[in-house]
């Protein structure tokens, strides 16, 4: 582990772009050309720096220790990251907080008993496999993200290089390749969330196996809700009454409906493990701009003769 993770830290650091580097050779007096770089080695360069970046970012997140790098300050994988773990949707939050209001009431007990299960027990066990899930499916994105970085063009290459945004890098992923990675990604944490196993309500189960449970279930008390509205709506004086009874009874409780659930979460899960990615690969290509020099000695074993001779070219020149 302590292996994956100086391999993490370290070739995180060649997503070294431009505003360090252009500044470098500013205050050298000397321009692009005098470098020596053709744009084939810009291109080159970049790319191959973007796809280690992304790597790195892949391998901290698949991480499941929840220890610090040492290196890099980072808390590995979502679930121990209080900044990136994947939190339930918020109409499930709603979900949950509905279940404890009709707890507190005969008429919302009565609506639970359709369900027959623990609501509460169920929170912690999907937060949980919404995260190893997302991990699982982090170790896995490598490609996806190769595959959307080889669509990058020139232009967008030295904008990077050149540019002042502090997180260009990560920008230029996030913005010019979110539908190949949404995409991409997506059955890679569809097949996560259905395949990798979490201790939860006694047993193991898959985070399908638990969010289908709850969804399920969840859906059968919204159901009961919407009879109960329809029967209280109905005009019949042998049923209405009590109905429109139990309805206050709710309402009083702070419960005015009881909205079903999308049962689809793939798509939420999917976005927010891409956030996570993005953010790691952000933070990484944050240190780099602050120590640019640092990270070429720390990654040295790490870098490709390409991505080597564009960055040390560069800094051979500003040294003259």
């Amino acid at each position: 582990m302590k292996k994956s993770l100086f391999v993490v830290s370290i070739s995180s650091l060649l997503m070294l772009t431009s505003c360090d580097l252009l500044s470098t050779l500013e205050d050298a007096g000397k321009s692009i050309d005098d470098t020596g770089l053709t744009d084939s080695q810009i291109v080159s360069g970049l790319k191959e720096s973007l796809t280690l970046g992304s790597k790195t970012a892949a391998l901290t997140l698949s991480d499941t220790s929840g220890e610090v790098n040492e290196v890099t300050n980072e808390v590995t994988g979502y679930l121990a990251n209080e900044l990136l773990r994947i939190l339930l949707p918020d109409d499930v939050e709603r979900a949950i907080e509905t279940v404890d209001l009709l707890k507190e009431t005969t008429a919302g007990k009565t609506l639970l008993s359709a369900a027959g299960i623990d609501f509460a027990e169920y929170r912690e066990a999907m937060v949980r496999g919404l995260n190893r899930g997302a991990e699982n499916a982090a170790g896995l994105s490598v490609d996806v993200f190769k595959t959307a970085i080889k669509e990058m063009t020139f232009a967008s290459a030295k904008e990077i290089l050149f540019g002042d945004d502090s997180t260009g890098a990560t920008n230029y992923l996030e913005t010019t390749t979110s539908d190949v990675l949404v995409s991409g990604f997506k059955p890679v944490i569809e097949n996560s969330l259905g395949s990798v196993k979490i201790s939860a309500l006694g047993s193991k189960y898959t985070f399908d196996d638990v969010w289908s449970k709850f969804a399920t279930n969840f859906n059968k008390v919204a159901d009961a809700y919407t009879k109960l509205v329809t029967t209280a709506e109905s005009g019949n004086l042998l049923t209405a009454p009590a109905a429109q009874a139990s309805l206050s009874m709710l309402e009083n409780a702070g419960v005015s409906s009881v909205d079903p659930l999308n049962t689809n979460i793939v798509d939420y899960a999917t976005e927010k493990a891409l956030d996570g990615l993005f953010y790691m690969v952000s933070q990484q290509e944050l240190k780099i701009r602050r120590d640019p020099v640092a990270a070429l000695k720390d990654a040295a074993a790490f870098v490709t003769d390409t991505a080597r001779k564009i960055i040390e070219q560069v800094f051979t020149s500003s040294e003259e």
